[in-house]
Formats: C-alpha cells, sequence, structure tokens
C-alpha cells in the first residue's frame, strides 16, 4: 500500500486528555473552561476538528461552521432551511453524512445533541455508523437522556478496533433530533485520507413526517433511507413532520441539483382539514414551481398511504380517498412524461399491526415494505 504522510502541520491538531473516564457519553457544557483546557493534553491522541479539510459531509442542504459553546474548534451544524414554527424540525438532518478515512488504530468521533430541535413530542436521537460500507446491530449511537425534554448533550461515539490499514468511516445522523458534529479523536501518530465521495446521484425525499420518518425505530429504518440503500442513491430528507400542501417547499427543492425526486404530501390535508381544492391548487403550484428550474427531473408522486380506520381525525372534511385522486388526477392533467403516479395504497399491506398506534405512521415493518416496494417502482435516472 502507498505510504501517506502524517497529518500535515495545517490540520487542525487539539490534544485531548480522556474527556470522561467513560467511553460513551459526556456533556462537554457542564466542564468549566479551565477543567476542559487541562483534559485537552493528552499525547496519546489527536483531534481533528470538523472544518478539517479531511471530514467529508454529504445529504445535508445547507452547512455551515459555529463556535463550539465546550472547545476552540467549530462544529459543523446542518440546516434545512424550512421549518415548522414550535418544531425545530429544520435541524433535523435525516440521514446526512459525516466521512472520514484513517488508519488509526482508535477512533472516537464527537457529537453534540443541541437544543434546537424543540419539539418534546417528536424526538428520536438513535444514529448509526458504517465502516467500510457496513454497519452491525451493535453500531449505534443516542442521546443518554430518553426522556422527550433534555439539555444539551455530548455524546461520545466510539468506534471498534479493526484491522490494522485504512477504514473509511461514514456516521448518519438520526431523523428526529438536531445533532452538531465536533470532530473525531484518533491515536497519535495516525493518518487521515481524503475520504471517498457520496454516491453522484442524489434522490431528495420529499414529504411529511412519514418522510421525516416518524415513527421508525431509527433512521436506518425509514423509507427514504432504505430506498436510498437499495438503490445506491446519495440522500437529501426533507420530511418535514406536520407539512401540508404548499408552494413555498419548491422554491427550497430546485436549489438542490437532484437527480430523483419522491413527493409523498396530502395526509396532513385531509387529517387537518384542508379543502381538497386547496390541495389541488398547491400541488399543481408545487410542481409549476419545481419545473422552473428543474424541468425533466424524475418526480416520482406518490398518492397517501393506507391508513387504518382506527385513526378518524375529527377535523376532516372528505374522504382520504378525494385528496389520492386529486394527485392522480395532476399528473395526467400535466402531460409530463417524467411525473410518475405511485398508488401509496400498494406499497404497505392493509394491516394495522404495519402501523403505529398513531395510524398515519408506519412502524418498522411497514416502512420496510414500503422501502422495498417503492424502489421497484423506481428507475436509474440518466445521468
Amino acid at each position: 500500500m502507498k505510504s501517506t504522510p502524517p497529518l500535515a502541520p495545517q490540520h487542525r491538531r487539539i490534544r485531548l486528555r480522556h474527556l470522561l473516564r467513560c467511553t460513551c457519553l459526556v456533556s462537554l457544557s457542564l466542564l468549566s473552561a479551565p477543567v476542559l483546557a487541562q483534559q485537552m493534553h493528552n499525547p496519546a491522541q489527536v483531534f481533528i476538528a470538523a472544518d478539517d479539510t479531511s471530514i467529508g459531509y454529504s445529504g445535508y442542504v445547507h452547512l455551515e461552521f459555529v463556535p463550539s459553546p465546550s472547545t476552540p474548534s467549530k462544529l459543523a451544524r446542518f440546516d434545512r432551511v424550512f421549518n415548522i414554527p414550535g418544531k425545530g424540525y429544520r435541524w433535523d438532518n435525516p440521514g446526512a453524512r459525516i466521512r472520514f478515512r484513517t488508519d488509526a488504530t482508535r477512533v472516537k468521533a464527537l457529537l453534540y445533541f443541541n437544543e434546537l430541535h424543540i419539539s418534546a413530542s417528536a424526538r428520536n436521537s438513535a444514529g448509526i455508523y458504517l465502516i467500510d460500507g457496513t454497519t452491525q446491530p451493535a453500531w449505534t449511537f443516542k442521546t443518554k437522556t430518553a426522556t422527550p425534554k433534555r439539555a444539551p448533550e455530548t455524546v461520545e461515539v466510539q468506534m471498534p478496533a479493526v484491522a490494522p490499514g485504512f477504514h473509511d468511516y461514514e456516521i448518519v445522523l438520526p431523523y428526529g433530533d438536531s445533532v452538531d458534529f465536533q470532530g473525531v479523536a484518533v491515536n497519535a501518530g495516525a493518518r487521515m485520507e481524503p475520504p471517498p465521495a457520496p454516491p453522484a446521484l442524489r434522490y431528495v425525499a420529499y414529504g411529511d413526517s412519514v418522510t421525516h420518518g416518524f415513527t421508525a425505530s431509527a433512521i436506518d429504518k425509514t423509507y427514504p433511507y432504505l430506498v436510498a440503500q437499495k438503490m445506491g442513491w446519495q440522500l437529501i430528507n426533507l420530511g418535514l413532520g406536520g407539512r401540508a400542501s404548499n408552494v413555498s417547499d419548491a422554491h427550497i427543492l430546485k436549489t438542490l441539483k437532484a437527480d430523483v425526486i419522491t413527493v409523498l404530501m396530502g395526509v396532513n390535508d385531509w387529517q387537518g382539514g384542508g379543502p381538497v381544492e386547496r390541495y389541488r391548487t398547491n400541488m399543481m403550484g408545487f410542481f409549476d414551481a419545481l419545473r422552473t428550474v428543474q424541468p425533466t427531473v424524475p418526480i416520482y408522486f406518490i398518492t397517501s398511504l393506507y391508513v387504518p380506520p382506527s385513526w378518524s381525525p375529527k377535523t376532516q372534511i372528505a374522504d382520504l380517498e378525494a385528496y389520492r385522486q386529486v394527485a392522480r388526477e395532476i399528473v395526467l392533467a400535466r402531460k409530463d412524461p417524467n411525473l410518475h403516479l405511485i398508488e401509496g395504497l400498494d406499497l404497505i399491506d392493509h394491516d394495522p399491526a404495519l402501523f403505529d398506534p398513531v395510524a398515519v405512521h408506519p412502524n418498522d415493518k411497514g416502512f420496510a415494505q414500503m422501502g422495498e416496494r417503492l424502489a421497484k417502482q423506481m428507475q436509474q435516472p440518466a445521468k
């Protein structure tokens, strides 16, 4: 194997002492500056900061480096730009990835679960990591605090020992929490190489809470993750819990240079009592706006999924089937060869056991069916 020089002098190196004797979790925000400074001098470890050129990022809408509340280095913060008031979902970045490549024998990533996700009724902090493109059931992380409300918390992700040589590492962010990346600690003398590029084809999954991921048990159980994994695509998840049809979201989507898009929108119009014709107007306007910039990108418009009869919102003013029929009529009316209809009713068996008690949401088994069946109806776009 070709030898690689040690870390260049321009790399940020912050010597670490043990941040905590436990190798799992620590809240750096609780440490005073003098104590933290004392802990950042350990010749056995080197800290690679989030803005180091050896760290790669993918699957995000917007990324910026912001001051850390606890270290001299900066945090990588991900932002999906649009939001729902009182929720903070813009700071959730389902499936965004942090990538690096190293021959280190000891690897520990530091994640800062910040305070920006403010919804206490919808939180899921479970993320995963991969080594050399694969994961295992134990390769997960989450916050120590399991209650819906929590203070900001730093989580250390201690990677297992691997065979000597260079390996590729990927951290996949959770779908229901806001997470910053602090950096990675490696043993002294470890070398870094540029990480492999992410998949070239960019899949944007747009929708409401079902696309966001609720109520899967973790990010790798959500349908957009499963579709992207099966198809070999880079995922950008623009699902937003509680979203109903609107035109403005198209102005975010059209900046992302997607290669393929899925749109699943309508169940919140239904259960929120939105007029059927308003749904038609909004979705027509949505596609009009998107097509001004991306006239030929393949779009798969998914009609609303089956909803078990146990879920019957008092605010509905029409059957959910009426909104599905509007979606079908929109695809026919637009005569767009790159706009494809997918029947949501066919994606998951009509079995309440495949859905959450909040029955508009699939559970892990339902999402598994949906991801497999949806991927079969999608094609690799021409590049």
